[in-house]
């Protein structure tokens, strides 16, 4: 164990209550519903055998009020989900994720649309604005009294200028939980927000709607049609789809949603074992 961390905050005392949402947020990173879609983290605990630095998941925006990081080690030291190495200095998952296939994640995955774009006016959305709309979503439809289906994931979808586009991507613990919430709120006037009027899609619903939007918008020249009036121009009909295999692109569709907060700053990698 080092004597100095990098990235030190205002220390707090650690109770039962603060060293139980210290635990929840780091297992919650490594969870099924962050971990696929976070390229960072992947990456980074890709390169150490699983092993993540407790420094670099200390300088994520939601973990900075969790100080000193001496203590977030010892929290971590008690969850059955998590493993922290002998020095202290690193932290994994104890079982390797069996990682689902697209079609089972996406019977429980429905897209929110038609959220008011709240900081397109922004010239540069900063880390801050994108947490502060992250918990402003996530407060949102953790809140809806008319289900209790459980919501395990809440990521904001972006544009190329990392700019949200009004669509919110939910994942629910399982499908018939998903359905519930389908069939409270996917009404034709089922969800609103802020007298807004929202639309709720399954996930195939939302592959086709994408897709027709891009067909729309974009020419076979790869113009950009002057046409293009928006997604509900091009809504489809509540029905299915003849294929199930659509689903987000990889890496350029994830890497515009907000799943997890990063560090500001790249940190340092772990020494070499």
């Amino acid at each position: 164990m080092t004597e100095s961390r990098h990235g030190s905050y205002v220390p707090i005392e650690f109770t039962p209550e603060v060293e139980l949402q210290c635990m929840k947020q780091v297992e919650f990173y490594f969870s099924e519903f962050n971990y696929p879609f976070d390229k960072f983290l992947k990456t980074t605990a890709e390169k150490n055998e699983g092993w993540v630095p407790i420094t670099t998941i200390a300088s994520f925006n939601r973990m900075k009020k969790f100080r000193p990081v001496d203590e977030v080690v010892k929290t971590l030291r008690k969850s059955t989900v998590l493993e922290v190495s002998a020095d202290g200095e690193n932290v994994k998952r104890r079982v390797m994720l069996n990682l689902e296939d697209r079609k089972s994640r996406n019977e429980r995955t429905l897209a929110v649309m038609n959220f008011p774009r709240l900081d397109d006016e922004k010239e540069k959305v900063s880390n801050e604005d994108k947490l502060q709309l992250q918990e402003q979503m996530e407060q949102f439809l953790f809140g809806l009294k008319g289900s209790s289906a459980t919501i395990q994931q809440v990521r904001l979808k972006r544009d190329h200028k990392k700019r949200f586009n009004g669509t919110v991507i939910i994942e629910f613990a399982s499908d018939d939980e998903c359905k519930q919430f389908f069939e409270v709120y996917g009404k034709e006037d089922g969800l609103s927000y802020e007298g807004r009027k929202l639309d709720v899609l399954t996930k195939q619903q939302y592959d086709v709607q994408r897709e027709a939007t891009r067909s729309k918008n974009f020419g076979g020249n790869g113009q950009r049609s002057r046409s293009f009036a928006g997604h509900r121009k091009n809504m489809p009909k509540a029905k299915e789809s003849k294929s199930d295999d659509a689903e987000d692109k990889p890496v350029k569709e994830q890497e515009n949603e907000e799943p997890t907060d990063k560090p500001t700053e790249e940190p340092e990698k772990p020494a070499e074992t």
